[in-house]
């Protein structure tokens, strides 16, 4: 049985069922992405995804697993750029196709979490389409996001901003493309990343999730259970990188900064999805002059948003108390915005 799902703006057709709540696409719609996952030993029949003698190493993970292996290692071969994760799983991602070995069949859970992350971002990536470690709401038909880093407090502030009544467009990867000169975010899918303590705040109860990794505390929750979903792509009003200030700290206010086009920039390039990876396919591999190119372009793609945006420092006090009085901050910025456009017309 084929099942269609939208996702960063694809049509994805695929006999695989998702652990992750994804939204459904019309048997009407056209597929432009096709996914097949392939449980078994590597080596074999369509879709062989073993390291051919040839293939050139594009990447190596610096952070390893607990077999001393890289994490991720992506390969060019003549058949597309096969995505390995040691002990678990290789994608062989081509246009319009991910092929998925699946090493073990009670690692059935790592689809989900390799697919939808990495090897979408990755395959966005190539397709010209930026994929941002950034949350992302809706407000008046725009969208806005948040970027930070891991802890930072995305999932709380972008969690509190849907349970407030701001549709959700993207929990952890923001899909940008750029169309007629103006930045467009992607949805990505229905879900959000939650800790138990957050379950419980914002949906009421921590009960009835599964884990989205068993060695991790964090839930699998339809975005649904805390409010709305958006699912088409929308223009981008603001990003906003985020800064939690723990609670001790001297400078808890709440203040936002403006970034110029420079500082932009680094930060998109340092909030990119896979910035290592990706900063390292300009020098590694025999095929380096395609690969620079590749980088190439998708700096200067970076550097298109970062003009056409404004991006923000976002800094404001950890604690659930404070999400009210950040809201307030965020929409009297944003509505301050939309005077500007209006003055301007």
């Amino acid at each position: 049985m084929a099942y269609r799902y939208w996702i960063y703006g694809l049509c994805l057709e695929t006999a695989y069922r998702f652990r992750t709540p994804l939204t459904v696409a019309p048997a009407t719609a056209t597929c432009n992405l096709r996914f097949l996952c392939v449980p078994g030993d590597l080596g074999g029949s369509d879709g062989d995804t073993a390291v051919p003698p040839s293939a050139d190493a594009l990447y190596l993970s610096q952070e390893r697993n607990w077999c001393g292996e890289h994490v991720l290692e992506i390969y060019a071969t003549a058949d597309g750029r096969l995505m390995r994760f040691p002990g678990v799983a290789d994608f062989l991602v081509s246009p319009g196709r991910i092929v998925c070995r699946l090493h073990d069949a009670e690692l059935g859970f790592m689809v989900d979490l390799c697919l939808l992350g990495h090897v979408m971002s990755y395959y966005l990536e190539m397709t010209g389409v930026s994929a941002l470690h950034a949350g992302a709401v809706v407000h008046d038909g725009r969208a806005v996001l948040f970027a930070a880093d891991r802890q930072g407090g995305k999932s709380t502030l972008v969690t509190s901003l849907v349970a407030a009544g701001f549709p959700l467009l993207a929990d952890d990867i923001a899909a940008l493309e750029l169309s007629a000169e103006k930045v467009l975010c992607r949805h990505a899918f229905p879900q959000l990343k939650l800790t138990p303590q957050q379950a419980l705040r914002f949906v009421g109860s921590a009960e009835g999730f599964g884990l989205v990794h068993p060695d991790f505390p964090k839930l699998s929750v339809p975005a649904d259970r805390v409010g709305s979903i958006a699912t088409q792509a929308l223009q981008v009003a603001r990003i906003y990188l985020l800064e939690r200030r723990a609670p001790d700290d001297a400078d808890v206010a709440i203040r936002m900064e403006v970034l110029g086009p420079g500082e932009a920039l680094i930060q998109l390039v340092r909030h990119s999805f896979l910035a290592e990876a990706l900063g390292e396919h300009g020098t590694v591999g025999a095929r380096g002059g395609e690969l620079e190119t590749a980088v190439r372009v998708r700096f200067q793609r970076l550097a298109a948003i970062a003009r056409s945006m404004v991006v923000k420092r976002l800094c404001y006090p950890s604690g659930y108390h404070h999400l009210p009085e950040v809201h307030r901050a965020v929409l009297a910025d944003l509505g301050e915005a939309q005077g500007v456009e209006r003055q301007a017309s």
